[in-house]
């Protein structure tokens, strides 16, 4: 019995051993998780944060290139309205001074001051043409119209001044004075019109959105 009795408590000793170290293992191990678990968490939610600073950092960056892009695009835009209206301007002062039914002595003569207007012509439509990508489609199309009107009366009348006015017939001095005062008329009431609504569309552009 003796012997039972010491194999027995043997058995039950090692049996509460193993079970005692069983519940020590499992609770180191589950510390071990949690603890891992805790440190592995921070570590996603500090590399998350990283990344999220890093994100707005490139996209603070991006704003302010864009912004950049586009303050310099108005320059830019700005600065091709104001040189192809003064152009534009030019245009329309030797037209006038072509057209006019007004002559005053010791000026050139009208075929002087063609030659002048359809070089002002030219030097505008080459500026425009090569600037035109900076404004609106339909801000183009209204502003080569306007010089379009100004080069067809300007060539409409001059066509006549290479005749000698002495050798026209009747119908044709009509035709002369017909297209001459049509072109100064047309500068005086109907491209003026044309051109404040031109002039109204070049301020709009110019004025930063709100």
């Amino acid at each position: 019995m003796e012997l039972w009795q010491t194999l027995t408590a043997a058995v039950l000793g090692n049996a509460i051993v193993l079970t005692v170290l069983g519940w020590l293992g499992k609770s180191l191990l589950e510390k071990l998780i949690l603890r891992d678990s805790k440190r592995f968490e921070v570590e996603i939610k500090a590399k998350a944060d990283a990344t999220i600073e890093q994100l707005k950092n490139e996209l603070q960056l991006r704003t302010i290139e864009h912004q950049i892009k586009l303050s310099r695009l108005h320059e830019k835009r700005a600065s091709v309205i104001a040189d192809m209206n003064a152009l534009l301007a030019e245009v329309m002062w030797e037209a006038e001074s072509f057209l006019s039914p007004m002559e005053f002595s010791g000026e050139p003569d009208k075929r002087q001051k063609q030659q002048v207007a359809m070089n002002k012509l030219t030097e505008f439509f080459r500026y425009f043409d090569k600037n035109r990508i900076y404004l609106p489609a339909e801000l183009c199309e209204t502003m080569e119209n306007i010089a379009l009107q100004v080069r067809q009366h300007v060539i409409k009348f001059g066509v006549y001044l290479h005749w000698d006015e002495g050798n026209l017939m009747e119908h044709t001095r009509k035709e002369k004075t017909d297209a001459w005062i049509g072109g100064w008329t047309a500068l005086k009431t109907d491209i003026p019109t044309i051109r404040a609504q031109l002039e109204n569309e070049f301020r709009a552009l110019l004025t930063p959105a709100k």
